[in-house]
């Protein structure tokens, strides 16, 4: 297991230099206030870089604990520690720019625990783009009344699975087959190959399908009078087992899928 790696320093306002393993012998570098954040308080961190395992400091550490796990998402790393008290926290990871300095950036970081952010009650964190117009969308060439994308960078292209593809680096990151009821309903005249291309769409590393309509749509006979309600629950269950990658969607409509 990773390690985690708490060193006094002689620094007056950052009296201790914290070092997070995140990849075998890489280590996130954070000189910080406190060993740890009290309830209702969030520690200020500098971030010093990155350091191998050969330039970690010769003395004993004052904690040293093994990380369970340790994850990135956007801006946000979030660490558990194998021990039984002060396990869980995370790392909030801004950019501010300089008041005085326009177009110059610095870097804020912000140590935050389950106690420390219970008061505050922030909401959920989500990454998201902070500019539309950066997103670079492919849309099937085969796609009638294609959804829309604000500003962002639209081409159509033949892809190979999938009705939209999200780019980035010219590579492919993502992408998302949409199906209406009668699109899905249909498909089950030739099950096999509907499964054959969910197999494609798989090999993307995000993939999902959109339903536009709600599951309660599909087995309801008053919705689809074709197949019994007990046989398209179990297709869909089928296809929950043999594709737990994929994102399976289900959308009250077109409106709120495109959403």
């Amino acid at each position: 297991m990773n390690k985690w790696l708490l060193y006094p320093t002689a620094i007056q306002n950052f009296p201790f230099k914290l070092y997070i393993e995140e990849s075998p012998d890489k280590f996130l570098v954070l000189s910080v206030q406190d060993k740890w954040p009290g309830p209702g308080k969030k520690i200020f961190c500098l971030p010093d870089g990155y350091c191998d395992r050969e330039n970690l400091p010769s003395e004993t550490p004052l904690e040293e604990c093994e990380i369970i796990t340790s994850e990135r998402y956007g801006k946000k790393l979030t660490v558990v520690l194998n021990r039984k008290t002060r396990r869980r926290c995370w790392f909030l990871f801004l950019k501010k720019e300089h008041k005085t300095r326009v177009g110059e950036f610095y870097d804020q970081v912000f140590w935050i625990t389950h106690s420390s952010a219970k008061e505050r009650r922030p909401g959920a964190y989500i990454p998201k783009s902070k500019d539309v117009r950066l997103l670079e969308i492919i849309v099937d060439s085969r796609e009638r009344r294609p959804y829309k994308f604000g500003d962002a960078k639209i081409k159509k292209e033949n892809l190979k699975s999938g009705d939209y593809a999200l780019v980035k680096d010219r590579e492919i990151v993502a992408v998302a087959e949409r199906k209406t009821l009668d699109n899905f309903l249909h498909e089950l005249g030739t099950y096999d190959f509907f499964k054959i291309a969910l197999q494609e769409l798989n090999k993307n590393k995000y993939k999902a399908v959109v339903f536009e309509s709600p599951y309660s749509d599909f087995i309801n006979p008053k919705k689809q009078k074709f197949y019994s309600a007990n046989y398209i629950a179990d297709i869909l269950a089928d296809l929950f087992v043999n594709f737990p990658e994929i994102q399976f969607v289900f959308c009250d409509n077109r409106k709120f899928a495109n959403e």
